[in-house]
């Protein structure tokens, strides 16, 4: 019995608790409901929406969606210009080349005719100077070396071991310098030193480091003076 009674006092307690829960729940509502009676309705204001930002946010998601076979559109192709045909934008423009007029061998009369062929006798006579055991030892090459060895046989000059540059392979003073073509070359770098040249006698070879601009110039000061140029390159003819 004793318990029974217990547990029925321990649900009263329960309920009015329960109870006084309740009651202050509906009395915080009573009192909120109360507050916003009072208080004047507040107008609110709409926000700016930016009609840009929100083109630029559909067209972004236009783009990550994907797309069906029938919305695809076919590519527009270009249309090329009238009178635009065959041309590439990446060909560049050909710089004009300069003709030579003045080129070749010199023409050759009485003296000079002689000299000329007394240069291509001693070419003959003129031996081929080695160095000594290159055609023996594969690491020594042609590039003459003058032999020092006491006991050398070339150094000695012996029969059969080759021969030693001298003073009397040496070629007439008047011969010295002179090309194949009957002239004597001369180096040029820019317009002034054609000047100093005898077209007669002498002859122009451009150097290789100028450029098409300064040689074009060159070649066409040479036309005006009838001066020689001996290395003329491809096209220049």
């Amino acid at each position: 019995m004793t318990q029974t009674i217990k547990e029925g006092k321990k649900a009263e307690r329960v309920m009015k608790r329960k109870e006084v829960k309740t009651t202050r729940r509906s009395r915080k509502k009573e009192e909120e409901i109360k507050e916003r009676a009072e208080k004047p309705k507040e107008k609110t204001q709409r926000k700016k929406v930016d009609k840009k930002a929100t083109k630029v946010k559909e067209k972004k998601a236009e783009k990550k969606r994907p797309k069906k076979p029938e919305e695809e559109k076919p590519k527009k192709t270009k249309e090329e210009k009238p009178g635009k045909e065959g041309k590439s934008k990446k060909e560049k423009k050909e710089k004009a080349i300069e003709k030579i007029k003045f080129h070749g061998k010199k023409v050759l009369k009485g003296e000079e005719k002689t000299r000329m062929s007394e240069t291509f006798m001693n070419k003959k006579k003129k031996p081929r100077f080695v160095r000594q055991e290159s055609t023996k030892l594969k690491r020594l090459k042609d590039k003459w070396r003058r032999p020092r060895g006491i006991d050398s046989k070339k150094h000695e000059e012996k029969r059969g071991k080759g021969k030693i540059p001298k003073i009397g392979y040496k070629k007439p003073n008047y011969l010295r310098g002179i090309h194949p073509s009957g002239y004597y070359p001369v180096l040029i770098h820019n317009v002034v030193e054609l000047s100093t040249i005898n077209p007669k006698k002498e002859a122009a070879i451009i150097a290789s480091s100028i450029g098409r601009k300064k040689r074009n110039e060159i070649i066409r000061i040479a036309n005006e003076k009838k001066i020689t140029i001996l290395n003329p390159r491809k096209g220049e003819k």
